[in-house]
């Protein structure tokens, strides 16, 4: 709830200030993310890091009318996978997109995050390995929800499926997940 107050705030500040400072603090807030979001659609880093900085681009032209926007990160994240997309098809004209193919690239974890405290190298590596396995779908949506903290709505808005869907493919990845570390939890 805080966060979205100060992307609020910074919205505000971008939309009738034309503040420069603030628009770099929504950049660096979001980037990370939507990078590895564009990856999982083009497939190319470097084509991903221009469709980004498309979106925030036409961000900042259209600054003005950024107060309208009701839910910024589903816009953001909507904004991206459309570009994405249209980059992909410009890359690869005779395959189509689907959205079953996004595969989302692990998020690096903090030295100092809890997860990686907690989380010895096999457990670790036994979490990836699972994660990995997942079908790309349930994969896609997995590290949406966990690892860059989207809501099931929000993903629901942005993958264009039912928040039921998504609720069962967590079931789904939960499940596997579970059943792949439990091993060695129980160790311990």
């Amino acid at each position: 709830m805080e966060h979205n107050i100060n992307i609020q705030i910074l919205l505000e500040q971008i939309a009738v200030l034309d503040d420069k400072l603030a628009f770099e603090r929504v950049f660096y807030i979001y980037f990370k993310k939507l990078h590895r979001f564009a990856v999982a659609i083009v497939k190319d880093r470097q084509a991903a890091e221009e469709v980004v900085s498309d979106v925030f681009v036409y961000l900042w032209k259209n600054r003005s009318k950024l107060l309208e926007i009701e839910n910024l990160n589903n816009y953001i994240y909507i904004a991206t996978k459309n570009m994405a997309i249209r980059r992909r098809t410009k890359l690869n004209a005779t395959r189509e997109f689907n959205v079953e193919e996004i595969a989302i690239e692990p998020a690096v974890l903090d030295a100092n995050s809890p997860e990686q405290l907690f989380l010895n190298k096999e457990l670790t590596r036994r979490y990836e390995a699972a994660i990995n396995a997942l079908p790309v779908r349930c994969q896609t949506i997995y590290r949406l929800a966990k690892q860059d903290g989207l809501r099931y709505k929000e993903i629901a808005a942005i993958l264009n499926i039912s928040v039921k869907t998504i609720d069962a493919q967590m079931a789904v990845a939960l499940r596997k997940i579970t059943q792949a570390v439990r091993f060695v939890t129980e160790i311990r």
